[in-house]
């Protein structure tokens, strides 16, 4: 194949704009960030040579630290969103978006005082204490997300279950039927695919404070598969469904 038919090649073209974006990137390094803490957990229990696994450990350290460069300032994004959330006329769904928009600014917040002791620009003292805030409007966040995952979830539920009683009464199937159902369903698909990305994802904060105990290899799985499936969402939304 000609060099310039791979260059100009669709998916290359696909793949640069899904690149262009800040969202698009942070997926990416997060999938490597997590797949390499999965790698320096199994090359430890394989007896690998410290070089090695050195080099892994290397790889996730700085990921990890680019990443948070990139989130610094998105505490305002944030904030703004919650704001705009105001405006919801559902109270529930209004109570949960603000609730996690506010718990992921608060952990936004002090992951940006873990990204300066890092980087080095200063060393806290209370860098345990940080970090730990971090992971908890984190996991807070996260909570709050899955709870508005299972009201969207109950909601969509609802209209469908009420929308098929009344088609049912008209005997007839129409084509808005179809359509109304057809939506639905990719509302549901879509409602449950994040509510599992989400639960899969309280696992890394809670096991960083020490709610749950689980090996540093599974974690890192974990985070690698939401990352993936944060970036094939974003892709999606760069490029469309196809």
């Amino acid at each position: 194949m000609p060099l310039q038919q791979i260059i100009l090649h669709p998916t290359v073209d696909r793949s640069l704009k899904y690149a262009s974006t800040t969202v698009g990137r942070d997926k990416v390094y997060r999938a490597v960030q997590y797949f390499a803490r999965f790698l320096v957990w199994y090359l430890k229990r394989q007896g690998a040579d410290k070089e090695t696994v050195q080099r892994f450990n290397n790889l996730k350290s700085t990921l990890g630290l680019s990443r948070k460069l990139m989130r610094l300032g998105k505490t305002m994004e944030h904030l703004q969103h919650a704001t705009k959330a105001l405006n919801e006329e559902d109270e529930f769904a209004r109570f949960t978006t603000i609730g996690r928009q506010i718990g992921y600014a608060i952990y936004l917040f002090w992951d940006t005082f873990a990204w300066v002791h890092s980087a080095g620009v200063y060393k806290f003292q209370q860098i345990k204490r940080i970090t730990e805030n971090a992971y908890r409007f984190w996991l807070i966040g996260i909570a709050f997300s899955i709870i508005h995952g299972l009201y969207k979830l109950q909601q969509n539920s609802s209209r469908h279950g009420s929308f098929e009683r009344v088609s049912k009464a008209r005997i007839a199937e129409t084509s808005e039927h179809s359509t109304e159902v057809a939506t639905l369903k990719r509302e549901r698909k879509a409602v449950i695919r994040q509510l599992i990305q989400d639960v899969l994802d309280l696992i890394i904060p809670a096991t960083a404070l020490g709610y749950f105990h689980l090996e540093d290899g599974l974690v890192g799985l974990i985070g690698f598969i939401t990352s993936i499936m944060g970036a094939q969402s974003q892709w999606k939304k760069v490029n469309g469904p196809k």
